[in-house]
């Protein structure tokens, strides 16, 4: 009867022990799950960054394509609009050197109406500043002339005329600016 004790204490104590083991190795997978699950949190994390990182970085490139195609359209016909200016300043010095009797006359000013008319859909303003005062952004001071009537740095006299596209200087008026005497 003792070796038959020996064994059923022998098999309690297994069980006994075999409950603390199968336990240690429940704590074990449970570590390892929550280990498992921080580092798949993690790893959520650093994607969810990542996506919204790329998100942001596509928003800025779109706006920055908008940005680019629409100062594109603004001035894709600046280099056209140079080269017209020629054309203005000639037409201008026909309207100077002709008699306001002349038919000829009357052509000259309705074909410069026209053409301005034409160009200032597309943008263009014509620098006039006669009377106002001289800024360097717009106007090229051709010489500085005593005026006992005009305030210093007022614009005197246009000698020719400039123009802007879309608030970009195409050509600076060339003015003669006022100075005290």
């Amino acid at each position: 009867m003792g070796d038959q004790e020996q064994p059923q204490t022998n098999e309690s104590e297994m069980n006994e022990e075999s409950q603390p083991a199968g336990e240690e190795q429940q704590s074990e997978r449970d570590d390892d799950r929550t280990h498992q699950s921080s580092g798949s949190e993690e790893e959520v994390g650093r994607l969810r960054d990542a996506l919204l990182r790329t998100r942001a970085e596509m928003d800025n490139m779109e706006k920055r394509g908008r940005r680019e195609l629409d100062k594109a359209r603004k001035f894709q016909l600046e280099g056209l609009m140079r080269e017209l200016l020629p054309v203005i300043d000639a037409l201008d010095q026909g309207l100077d050197g002709a008699d306001d009797s002349e038919t000829a006359h009357e052509g000259l000013v309705l074909t410069r109406k026209l053409l301005l008319k034409a160009l200032e859909q597309y943008g263009l303003e014509v620098v006039d500043p006669t009377g106002e005062p001289f800024d360097p952004r717009w106007h090229e001071a051709m010489s500085m002339q005593p005026s006992e009537e005009a305030e210093a740095d007022t614009v005197l006299t246009v000698l020719q005329k400039g123009y802007r596209l879309h608030d970009r200087l195409l050509r600076a008026a060339r003015v003669i600016v006022a100075k005290a005497p």
